[in-house]
């Protein structure tokens, strides 16, 4: 291997000059002396975005280097001219492709995995048709340097997005398999692997809420030594926030989960999770709130303004998590909702039904989302568009869906309110109290209408 350190120093000294030029220039010479440098392959991409960001991208280039790259079998020259074309659109995602298949066939694959996820992270993702290929090539990567959680969650994005292909089905039984010899090939005894065993037995007994303490300090002993020898472990990480909610300590179950997400931020699930025990914190304090303001009368007001104060608290949480958790995962329709109903809560309707109209393509939240939307016309005064949304809502509603129909009912008799309708309004609210006497204030909406009405 070549000493290029030399190179490396130039080009990094002239990027942070931000003379992109002699720094793009020293990394292909870097590239071309060692070929599997990864930070020559990652900093020239870099030199090259920073570079067209400041003086514009090129209008578009030619076919010239199709043709050698086509009939080439020589994976080094493929890669110098791969890299000539990368030159001209550091952010593509084809003939980065191309680098890297180039990289793994000289053996290169740490290189390889350095262009791979600069290409994840700036190219355009979501309009590219060779956005599975480039997840493919990445679970491949991972699950070939070790990372077996990366690979498997790379291989997921790229199966949801081409669930059809045979080559992706191929490559989950080879990355499953090399995930299960990770677990438990590295047994050297009959005990160890028994140790193992007996951790997963653990960690099923806690899941289903039959683990004794005894056990449950142990395996946190467990998954927390594991998280010092390796301090990116996502799945210890996760199990001790599990553990610390199965005992109902989840603000320290977020606190951990969020301080693993600080140091890797590509760690999203990990985030989501933290997310929602921090929900959890909030729902707890509210419930001891509400069950002392019984049983301490006294203190009853106290209490009950503390309760108010921590769903306030809540409220604001929620307006910032699900905000990034849609802009992580602009297509994920549950995390429009929940953003959604974070907008709604706060007083945002115009803001929330712009989300509610995207997650009504969800089959799992359409009903929902689609009486949300109607709440949301009618707290903007469009009623005759909110009698729309209510009555499509009504189309789709079926067994299993009672609350949904009583949401309906109470929303259609604000909107009969909302159009001078007080006695029908007062007739749907009567029709809900007879089904559900505890539904919301139904009770104390009867009463404000036949005062306002002077109905009996």
């Amino acid at each position: 291997m070549a000493d290029v350190s030399r190179f490396i120093t130039k080009a990094d000294e002239a990027l942070k000059k931000r003379n992109y030029d002699y720094a793009i220039q020293m990394y292909v010479s870097a590239m071309e002396a060692d070929p599997g440098n990864v930070d020559a392959h990652r900093n020239y991409r870099l030199a090259l975005v920073r570079k067209y960001d400041q003086d514009g991208y090129p209008k578009g280039f030619g076919l010239g280097g199709l043709k050698t790259i086509a009939v080439s079998k020589n994976p080094e020259k493929l890669l110098i001219e791969t890299e000539k074309l990368v030159g001209k659109d550091p952010k593509g995602i084809k003939y980065n492709l191309r680098s890297a298949e180039a990289l793994m066939m000289l053996n290169k694959t740490e290189a390889a995995l350095a262009v791979l996820e600069f290409t994840a992270k700036t190219a355009d993702i979501k309009s590219d048709k060779q956005t599975p290929q480039l997840f493919s090539l990445l679970a491949k990567c991972y699950s070939e340097t070790g990372k077996m959680q990366e690979a498997n969650q790379m291989l997921s994005r790229a199966v949801k997005l081409s669930p059809n292909d045979k080559q992706l089905q191929a490559l989950q039984k080879e990355i499953a398999a090399k995930s299960y010899n990770k677990q438990f090939g590295s047994a050297t005894s009959s005990y160890e692997l028994v140790k193992n065993r007996d951790e997963a037995d653990k960690l099923e007994k806690m899941r289903k809420g039959v683990i004794t303490e005894e056990d449950a300090d142990s395996l946190l002993v467990e998954e927390e030594q594991k998280l010092k020898e390796n301090p990116l472990d996502r799945r210890a990480i996760r199990n001790i926030g599990e553990i610390l909610a199965k005992r109902k300590k989840y603000k320290e179950a977020h606190d951990r989960l969020k301080a693993f997400c600080d140091v890797d931020s590509s760690a999203t699930e990990v985030g989501d999770k933290a997310a929602e025990y921090m929900n959890l914190h909030y729902d707890n304090q509210i419930q001891i709130c509400l069950k002392r303001a019984q049983t301490e009368p006294d203190k009853a007001a106290a209490y009950k303004a503390h309760a108010e104060k921590v769903r306030e608290e809540k409220k604001k949480f929620q307006l910032v998590e699900f905000g990034r958790q849609v802009e992580a995962a602009p297509t994920d329709l549950e995390k429009r909702y929940m953003f959604g109903k974070a907008l709604y809560d706060a007083g945002d309707h115009q803001e929330a039904f712009k989300h509610f109209q995207k997650a009504i393509k969800s089959p799992k939240f359409s009903k929902k989302a689609g009486v949300m939307m109607g709440d949301c016309l009618l707290r903007m005064g469009r009623l005759e568009m909110a009698e729309m949304a209510f009555q499509g809502v009504h189309k789709e509603l079926g067994e299993g869906d009672e609350d949904l129909r009583k949401d309906l009912m109470y929303l259609e008799a604000d909107l009969m309110q909302a159009k001078g309708d007080t006695g029908g309004a007062l007739n749907r609210f009567r029709e809900l109290y007879m089904e559900d006497m505890e539904f919301r204030d139904v009770e104390k909406r009867i009463e404000q209408l036949k005062q306002a009405s002077g109905a009996a």
